[in-house]
C-alpha cells in the first residue's frame, strides 16, 4: 500500500473555496481504481495550507491509472485556480 501526501497552499482569500473544492475533489478520487481512501485536512496554524492524504493499493494506481485517466481532470476541475504553485506530492510505502 502507498500513502500519497499532497501539500497545497490556497491562494490568499481562497481558503474556504479551496476547502469546498477539495472536499468535492476527494469524492472523485475515491472512485479511482486502486484508491483505498482519501481525506483532507487544513492546517491549524495557517488555514491556507492543506494536506491531501490518499491511500493507494499500488503506486501505479496513482501515477499511471489515475493520472492518465478521466478522473484526474474531473478531480482537478474542483480546485483549479484556487491554489498557489504546484502541490508538493510525495509517496510513502505503508508497512506494518
Amino acid at each position: 500500500m502507498i500513502l500519497e501526501i499532497a501539500e497545497f497552499t490556497a491562494l490568499p482569500g481562497q481558503a474556504d473555496a479551496f476547502a469546498e473544492g477539495i472536499a468535492r475533489g476527494i469524492e472523485v478520487i475515491r472512485q479511482a481504481e486502486g484508491c483505498l481512501g482519501a481525506q483532507v485536512a487544513a492546517s491549524v496554524e495557517d488555514p491556507h495550507e492543506f494536506v491531501l492524504l490518499v491511500r493507494w493499493r499500488a503506486l501505479e494506481d496513482h501515477l499511471v491509472t489515475f493520472r492518465n485517466g478521466p478522473l484526474f481532470p474531473a478531480y482537478r476541475q474542483h480546485i483549479n485556480g484556487l491554489f498557489a504553485d504546484a502541490p508538493r506530492v510525495r509517496h510513502y510505502p505503508i508497512t506494518g
